[in-house]
Parts: C-alpha cells; structure tokens; sequence
C-alpha cells in the first residue's frame, strides 16, 4: 500500500510586492529645561540682548532677518511701557491735586500748637510722606544736606528721624537730637539705634520745644558746629525766634545753619495754589506750606551764605551762619571751670629747685 505524503509544518506563500522601509520619525526637540532665575538674572539676559551700536553696520538684508526685527522690537515695547506708566502715574496724580485744590476750604480756628497731629501720626508717618517725597526728590536733597555735617551736630525738629540714614558719623564728635513730639522721637531713636548702633553712645536724644533755650552737651563748649533742620520752619508759631535760638546755639567760629524747608514758589500761580490749600494742609498734617521763607531767613537777620531753591522754587535748601556776638556764649561755671583747670596746668615753680619741672600746690591735697 502507498504511503501519503506528509502535511508540510508550513505552507510557502506566494511572493508579494516588496514591503516598502520603514518611515523615519520626525525628530522633535524635547521641552526645554527651565532653570529658577532671580530678577538681577533676567535683566541681566534682557540687558545683554540689547540692540548694540554695531547693528546700524548690519547689511539691509541683515536688519530685516526675524531674529533682528523682534529684538529691536522687544527693545521699543520697554521704553514705550515705562513712559506710558509713568505718564498715567502723573495723571493720576495730577488729577487728585486738581480735584483737591477745587473741592479745598478754608477752616477757621486753627491751633497755634499741631503737636498732637504729630503724635497721632508718628508710626506711620514714613509710609504717608515716601511716595511725595520720592516724586519731588526730597530723599537726595536730604542726603545732600546731611553729608555737610560735621563736629557737634544738632538737628531741630527730627521727627522721625528721615536724615538719619544719611548721617556720616565718622565726621560727627556728638549728635543731638531734638523734637517737641515724643512719639515721633521715640521713632527717631529706634531708627537710630538701628542704623548706627556702634553711635548709640555718642548721640543725644532732646525733648524740647525748638523755641526753648537749647543747651550742647559738655563736649560742645563753644556751641554746635552744625545745626540741621529740615521742613521745621513750616510747622512753628515763631519761625524768626526759631531761626535765633538756633543761632544762639551755634559756634561763631564756623558753625554753620543747614535748612531745607518748604514754601512760596517762583510762580504767582502756585501761589495761589498752595494760599488756597494752606488750612485745609495745616489741619490735616500740622504745617503751613506757603509761608515766605525768604523773608522769614530775612528778618531773622543771619546771614545767608547760600540759597538754592528746587521744585518751582517751593524747595528751599539754605545754608545760613550766627552773626558776630549772637551765637553760643559760654556758661560762667563752665568758664570758671575752664580757667581752674588752666590754673592748674600752670603750676608755680619751686625758686629752690631752679628746675623748670611744675611744682603741685599745697593745697591741692584739700580739693
């Protein structure tokens, strides 16, 4: 019998068409690794991407590439966006004095005293007054005015002791500190002690009227070699008496007066603004903005050896010295004690001896 052929394990397929290679992926690039960057580091890439000098040498087809035309584009957006800002912020402004001095009115029966004012404002007084001082530069004018400082310093109406950042106290043998308010001068002395711990022992802290006879420190014995006061003028019933009682704290020998007040303008119609708006300020924030500071330094006599005004003429930066026989004069006991301790420096000569070595008096033994 025959055998039956074996099943084949597999059956061969007809050859097809040739199967095609397999598509190459497209490579796309993988997220990019995002690196923490602090603000100086993003102005600082910001900055280095800046058009440069040397692309006005590019060639024409070089300005119109993209890569160009967005940097300098990029470039534009600051400028135009910081003037923009800065246009508004001074509308807005603008807009709030404007509607301030139309809707202003007068108040009658003013105290001649605004201290509780200040009392009632002292911890937060910095935060009210930053942004106006900022836009009218105060901060520099203060930093200017406080550089000048030297010797046995005295400063007149402290408040919250805005100068004392600015103090350069390598030039200062002692500092006083003086003002009607105690809770602003108790600011004043926390923002000391803060700023220039290592002075603390040299600094005098005053709480006195400014028109009340002002005694230096012992150190001082020919008076203060710098008074400053800043914006004190406005906020005082006798601003000439103020101006003499300075004087007569002020060494004659070169002591100078350092005043940077507020006031009357240049022009009529700021003037008139600031005549409009004076009582309702003076209610609020306890000084007079218009008073004439120039005849006010005038009358007072005291000879100016500067004047610079700022900001229409209502900034005033003068710089005033003691006149001939009204500045500090000694107390007699400190006179006294002067001329015993030159007594004592020029002890007699013992006649026996011939020698020139000082001899100590008998009764020296007894004092």
């Amino acid at each position: 019998m025959a055998k039956l052929p074996k099943v084949p394990k597999r059956i061969p397929k007809p050859p097809g068409p040739p199967t095609p290679p397999p598509r190459a992926r497209p490579q796309y690039p993988g997220p990019r690794q995002v690196y923490p960057s602090t603000g100086r580091d993003a102005a600082k890439r910001v900055w280095e991407e800046r058009p440069r000098i040397a692309d006005s040498m590019l060639s024409e087809e070089a300005k119109r590439a993209p890569a160009h035309v967005n940097k300098v584009q990029r470039w534009r957006q600051i400028p135009i966006f910081l003037g923009g800002l800065t246009a508004f912020g001074l509308g807005m402004y603008g807009m709030q004095l404007y509607n301030s001095i139309i809707t202003a009115e007068e108040v009658e029966n003013l105290p001649e005293d605004f201290i509780d004012r200040f009392d009632k404002e002292a911890e937060g007084y910095d935060e009210k007054v930053n942004m106006a001082e900022t836009l009218l530069l105060l901060n520099k004018r203060r930093k200017d005015i406080t550089k000048r400082v030297r010797g046995h310093v005295l400063e007149v109406a402290v408040g919250t002791g805005r100068n004392i950042p600015y103090y350069p106290t390598k030039q200062c043998a002692t500092v006083t500190l003086l003002d009607y308010s105690a809770p602003m001068l108790a600011v004043a002395k926390r923002k000391w002690k803060d700023t220039h711990p290592e002075y603390f022992s040299r600094v005098f802290f005053k709480h006195q009227s400014a028109l009340q006879p002002i005694t230096p420190p012992f150190d001082a014995r020919d008076g203060y070699d710098t008074v400053v006061q800043t914006m004190g003028l406005c906020s005082t019933p006798d601003p000439i008496k103020l101006l003499h009682n300075l004087e007569a704290a002020t060494n004659e020998d070169g002591g100078r007066i350092l005043l940077l007040e507020h006031g009357r303008s240049h022009y009529q119609w700021m003037n008139d603004m600031l005549d409009k708006t004076a009582s309702g300020h003076a209610d609020a924030h306890g000084c007079f903005w218009n008073k004439d500071i120039g005849g006010i330094v005038e009358k007072s006599g005291l000879e100016v050896v500067d004047l610079k005004r700022y900001n229409f003429g209502t900034t005033w930066w003068i710089e005033l010295k003691p006149r001939q026989g009204k500045g500090y004069k000694r107390p007699v006991t400190m006179a006294i004690v002067d001329a015993v301790k030159g007594s004592e420096e020029q002890a007699p000569v013992s006649p026996a001896s011939g020698s020139g070595v000082p001899q100590r008096s008998w009764w020296s033994f007894w004092r």
